[in-house]
C-alpha cells in the first residue's frame, strides 16, 4: 500500500516575514541603483550646449521682416535680442523679443515646468503645447483685450538651452500672433539643433 505524498510544509509567519523583507530590500537597491546611474548620467550629460547662443542670430531677417515689416536690426543685451518697430509707431507698436540661456539639462527642464505655472501678466487658462519645437514647448498669451496689441509667447527647451520668444503685434488679431511666435521658435529651434551637429 503506497502512502499519499504529504503536503509540503506551511511557510512559518517569521519565514514569510523574512522572504517580504528581501524582496522589498531587493526592490529598494535596484531603484536606488537606477537611481544613482541616472544621477550620474545627468552629471556627465550638463546637455548639448556649452556656451550662450548668440540671440540675434537664432531668428532669420526674412522672418523679423515678415513679422515686423518696419524694425530694424536686433539689439543684442546679455542673452536677448530685441526687434523694435520704429518709435514713431507708439506704444503700441510691434515687436519681437527673444531670451536664451543655457542651464544644465535637468535645471532647464525644471525651469520651463515651473514657468509654464506663472500665470503672472498672462492668461489664466493651461499653456497649450507647441509640438515640434524642441525637446518640449508651449504658448501663452497675454489677457485678450481688443483695444491693446495681442502678445503671444513661446517657450521652449532644448537639450539644455532655454528659449522665450515673445511676439507682439501693433493690432489685436490673436491668431496672427500665436503663428508669428510658432514660426520664430521653430526657426530659432532649427538654428539651435543646426549648432551642435
Amino acid at each position: 500500500m503506497t502512502t499519499p505524498p504529504g503536503r509540503p510544509a506551511r511557510r512559518t509567519s517569521r519565514e514569510r516575514a523574512s522572504l517580504i523583507a528581501f524582496v522589498l530590500i531587493a526592490v529598494l537597491v535596484v531603484a536606488g541603483g537606477g537611481l544613482a546611474a541616472w544621477k550620474h548620467w545627468q552629471r556627465s550629460h550638463p546637455g548639448d550646449f556649452t556656451a550662450d547662443p548668440r540671440p540675434c542670430g537664432l531668428v532669420s531677417p526674412e522672418t523679423i521682416h515678415r513679422l515686423v515689416p518696419t524694425s530694424y536690426g536686433g539689439r543684442d543685451d546679455h542673452g536677448s535680442c530685441t526687434w523694435s518697430a520704429a518709435r514713431e509707431e507708439g506704444p503700441g507698436r510691434g515687436g519681437v523679443f527673444l531670451q536664451s540661456f543655457v542651464l544644465t539639462e535637468n535645471l532647464a527642464l525644471e525651469d520651463l515646468r515651473a514657468d509654464r505655472e506663472n500665470t503672472l501678466g498672462w492668461e489664466k487658462t493651461a499653456p497649450a503645447d507647441v509640438p515640434g519645437v524642441g525637446d518640449e514647448a508651449f504658448i501663452r498669451f497675454r489677457t485678450a483685450d481688443p483695444e491693446r496689441p495681442a502678445v503671444a509667447q513661446v517657450c521652449f527647451r532644448l537639450s539644455n538651452a532655454r528659449i522665450d520668444i515673445t511676439y507682439t503685434r501693433a493690432d489685436s488679431d490673436r491668431e496672427a500672433a500665436r503663428a508669428g511666435a510658432v514660426d520664430a521658435a521653430r526657426e530659432a529651434a532649427a538654428g539651435l539643433r543646426a549648432s551642435v551637429r
